[in-house]
């Protein structure tokens, strides 16, 4: 493939990745899925709803309020799913949340007809949803949160996609790229192929906005008010680390707000682009640049994800978002491929470790904390700043030590799930 082809593919992947979205991604993605099951069925003879989940997604849903409600509960992300009318946009399900669909959805909660079954040995992404009404329908979304995967009613296969999936694998492959080789991609990009990253921007101060209103456990909020009353606020990492809590705290909150995602994730969406957009404020960074970092950072989260996996048991905003920004703000600031390797592997020395144990409203802390360090780091790297190569997890490379990472995730993580699940 030819740059412009490799730049085409890049460009879908990030579009993919990247959408608006209310609510935590894994509720929604079991709305979703319940949702599209539902349609093949009448709703009004529902005798049995079966879901089954991997334990990734399962952990991210168990705890995190879902839009509109103030509530959590995977049986409540399933009951509304289907007491929604037919949805077009998958990320935002919950838009259709009044108090007229919950109703219906604790109904059919109070009915006891929802099982969750917890499956073993899945890939990091799956959600079955199985109907038994007038008709015996089945829904199955696996390998990213909108990937509808297959389709099923009353045993005749009306979707099965699975084999594009493998397909598209084949043709193109992010992990073959050197940082070097996206960093050259995205010199050369065109603005006008790229600008669409600019309005992850304003969705995401949106819901920082609405965030320091007062959301979850009110971090965003009581941190500026900190900042304030010791004449700070004007500090970037303070203002990144405020407002960063803030959009998690609206979003994991239960707010109705959107944000914009990256890698699937709405947290990792405000830990790449703030950071970046915060940065940019402070040194008067024009929108092609802005834009490009902002790209590349989409990039790297996704690079990132395709070793250590969409979840896993390390947070991704301490190991994916963290370096897509800390490497998007070197570049914005005129660092080479060195610099830029620097802060990620800065980054790494710090962070790797940090568990994800669900997500729930004390993710902002986790976020928060991961999008001041991408900031510290960067600016460390540009002053000369970096951690000796081949000690501990970080390699002779980058992309040696992101391959640890994804070696730490696949292999020993794995474990800290199950424990994790185990003890939530």
């Amino acid at each position: 493939m030819n740059e412009d082809e490799i730049l085409q593919e890049l460009i879908s992947i990030v579009k993919s990745d990247s959408s608006k979205a209310i609510g935590c991604t894994e509720p929604v993605a079991i709305a979703y899925c319940s949702n599209l099951t539902v349609q093949n069925v009448n709703r009004k003879q529902i005798n049995r709803i079966d879901v089954r989940l991997s334990k990734n997604i399962y952990k991210n849903a168990k705890s995190v309020k879902i839009p509109g409600t103030g509530r959590s509960g995977i049986d409540l992300a399933v009951a509304l799913g289907v007491s929604i009318d037919s949805v077009t946009n998958p990320m935002l399900v919950f838009r259709g949340v009044n108090d007229s669909v919950i109703n219906a959805a604790d109904s059919l909660i109070n009915s006891e007809v929802i099982t969750i079954e917890v499956l073993d040995n899945r890939e990091d992404v799956y959600i079955e949803v199985e109907i038994e009404a007038d008709k015996t329908a089945k829904t199955v979304i696996s390998g990213g949160h909108t990937n509808v995967s297959k389709i099923v009613v009353d045993d005749e296969i009306i979707k099965d996609k699975s084999e594009e999936k493998l397909l598209f694998d084949r043709i193109f492959d992010i992990k073959s790229l050197s940082f070097e080789q996206l960093k050259t991609i995205v010199d050369n990009a065109d603005f006008d192929k790229i600008s669409f990253t600019l309005e992850g921007i304003d969705v995401n101060m949106q819901a920082a906005s609405e965030g320091l209103k007062g959301y979850g456990m009110s971090l965003g909020k009581s941190l500026r008010q900190m900042y304030e009353q010791s004449k700070t606020d004007n500090d970037i990492l303070n203002k990144t680390r405020y407002l960063a809590a803030a959009a998690a705290d609206m979003r994991m909150g239960g707010g109705q707000y959107p944000v914009m995602t990256s890698g699937g994730s709405g947290n990792q969406g405000i830990g790449i682009i703030l950071p970046i957009y915060i940065v940019a404020q402070e040194n008067k960074v024009d929108d092609e640049l802005l834009a490009k970092s902002l790209f590349f950072a989409h990039c790297l989260n996704r690079y990132v994800k395709e070793y250590s996996g969409k979840l896993s048991g390390m947070c991704g905003c301490g190991i994916a978002s963290s370096i897509g920004s800390t490497a998007g703000i070197v570049y914005m600031l005129g660092g080479n491929s060195e610099k830029i390797a620097g802060a990620c592997s800065n980054i790494y020395a710090n962070l790797t470790g940090m568990i994800c144990d669900g997500a729930k409203e004390s993710c902002s802390l986790k976020l928060s904390t991961s999008a001041v360090e991408s900031i510290i780091n960067a600016y460390l790297s540009l002053n000369g700043v970096v951690v000796e190569g081949n000690v501990g997890v970080i390699g002779d490379s980058i992309e040696n030590t992101i391959n640890n990472i994804g070696r730490l995730s696949r292999e020993s993580f794995v474990k800290v799930d199950e424990t994790v699940i185990d003890i939530i």
